[in-house]
């Protein structure tokens, strides 16, 4: 099987995206994201990008305050990571798609349907060529004894997403960092590929989670790491 087939998948959710309904645009996002949480190799292309990648800042750096326009980036791993954080912070509601692309892609047009054609074009349709491009081309390096366990490495990408992102649970300071450590404890311990520590911290974040709500799409996010 050659890259191209194997990349089947995602470019034709890609492309359903591209050519779908503004309405719709929830699903899309939401069906495009668990196609790469359960495809390892997309999995370990995203979870390389993200590696030492500051979101925030690099957003910040990409708005044109004046205008209310996005210059993404244009090497392919900074931009898979950048859209990866937009498409992951939309599907979990820490943005809301429809008056994200408002701000960002409307041109003073008003008009949703050409708002939605213009992140299509200028966010999903640069995201599909990356990740094609950072596939074929194998530009990832990856460490057999990290990424030998995809449940492992799905783990290790979300931890870090969730940890970028704290701020948005409303925690007070000794709740955050009760978190904070469990959070970095599960990171290290799919980092050893540690099976037993990693069900330990599970456990405690299952507890942490129930007794703050606000938490709990969290440690739902983990929990479907381990789902084949």
């Amino acid at each position: 099987m050659n890259n191209i087939q194997e990349l089947i998948p995602f470019n034709t959710a890609c492309d359903d995206f591209i050519a779908g309904r503004y309405i719709l645009a929830d699903v899309k996002i939401s069906s495009l994201m668990q196609l790469i949480a359960k495809d390892e190799k997309l999995t370990d292309i995203v979870s390389t990008a993200l590696k030492g990648y500051d979101f925030n800042y690099e957003f910040e750096k990409s708005v044109n305050p004046t205008e209310d326009s996005l210059t993404l980036p244009t090497d392919d791993m900074p931009l898979i990571a950048y859209v990866f954080n937009l498409l992951y912070r939309f599907d979990n509601k820490m943005l809301n798609f429809y008056d994200f692309i408002t701000k960002y892609f409307s041109n003073g047009t008003g008009n949703a349907g050409k708002e939605f054609y213009a992140f299509a074009n200028a966010v999903i349709i640069p995201f599909k060529e990356a990740i094609n491009n950072a596939y074929s081309n194998r530009h990832i390096i990856v460490d057999t004894s990290e990424y030998q366990n995809n449940y492992y490495n799905k783990i290790k990408t979300q931890v870090k997403l969730i940890l970028a992102n704290t701020d948005n649970y409303k925690l007070k300071m000794g709740e955050k960092e009760e978190f904070t450590l469990l959070l970095n404890a599960l990171y290290i311990a799919s980092d050893k590929n540690d099976k037993k520590m990693v069900y330990s911290l599970m456990v405690g974040l299952d507890y942490f989670t129930k007794y703050y709500k606000k938490t709990r799409p969290a440690f739902l996010v983990l929990e479907d790491c381990f789902k084949d």
